[in-house]
C-alpha cells in the first residue's frame, strides 16, 4: 500500500486498505527527500513496544514489510517513520493503518517475521562475517568493513545491553534483566558448507568466525 506526503510539514496521514489475516503487505511512502536511511515502527494502540523494520529507501520512496504478526490481531495500526543515528533518534512522520477485522481463514498460513538481523543480511546479499554492536546500534561487518545502516536495538531508558551465544542463538538481554531474547538463530548464520561459525567477543566486537 502506498502513502504520499505532499510536503515534509505533513506530520500524519490516515491510509485505509487493510484487512485483519492478510500478509506479505508492504508500506510505501512517497514524497519524502533527503533521507538517506530510516527505520518504521508499526505497533498497535496502548502496545508498550513497536517491532521495528529496516526501511528500504530508493530515491524519494521509502518501504517496509508490514509484521504479519501485527496484522494478525485485527486491530488498527500505528506506523511511525523514524530516523536514527548513533546520536540523536526522531519520529518524523506518524502514519494511522485502520485494519478490517474478519473471522480467521482456516488454510491461514504467514511465514514468519524476519528479524533485523536476517533482514540486515538479505539486503547485503548475506555478506555480512561479523557483527559490531556499539552504544545500542547493531553494525553488520565484511571484514572491517561497515555494511548497511546501523540498527537500532529496543530503547530501553539508557539501559545498557548485553549479547551472547547460546549454542543455538545469539541473544540479547538488558544487563538488569533476566530475559534473553534471539537476535538471530545460529543456523541463519551457516557458512556456504552448511557449518555454524564460531562466536568470539573482542574489543566488544561479535565475530562469526568460518572454518576455510
Amino acid at each position: 500500500m502506498k502513502i504520499f506526503f505532499e510536503n515534509m510539514e505533513d506530520d500524519f496521514l490516515r491510509k485505509t486498505g487493510l484487512t485483519q489475516w492478510d500478509y506479505g503487505q508492504k508500506l510505501e511512502i512517497l514524497g519524502l527527500k533527503g533521507i538517506a536511511n530510516a527505520e518504521l515502527h508499526f505497533c498497535l494502540k496502548n502496545d508498550p513496544e513497536a517491532k521495528i523494520v529496516p526501511a528500504e529507501i530508493n530515491g524519494e520512496k521509502i518501504s517496509a514489510d508490514i509484521p504479519n504478526e501485527i496484522l494478525k490481531q485485527g486491530r488498527n495500526i500505528y506506523a511511525y517513520l523514524y530516523i536514527a543515528t548513533p546520536e540523536q533518534g526522531e519520529t518524523i512522520k506518524t502514519i494511522f493503518l485502520p485494519v478490517k477485522r474478519r473471522a480467521r481463514p482456516s488454510d491461514y498460513s504467514a511465514p514468519p517475521d524476519k528479524d533485523l538481523l536476517r533482514q540486515l543480511m538479505e539486503a547485503v546479499e548475506n555478506k555480512a562475517d561479523n557483527v559490531k554492536l556499539t552504544d545500542g546500534a547493531l553494525q553488520l561487518l565484511s571484514g572491517k568493513k561497515e555494511i548497511g545502516d546501523k540498527i537500532r536495538l529496543p530503547a530501553g531508558g539508557g539501559r545498557e545491553i548485553e549479547i551472547r551465544n547460546n549454542g543455538t542463538a545469539i541473544q540479547w538481554r538488558y544487563t538488569d534483566s533476566n530475559q534473553w531474547m534471539d537476535l538471530a538463530k545460529i543456523e541463519d548464520l551457516k557458512g556456504k558448507d552448511g557449518a555454524a561459525p564460531d562466536f568470539e567477543i573482542r574489543d566488544g566486537h561479535l565475530f562469526a568466525i568460518y572454518e576455510e
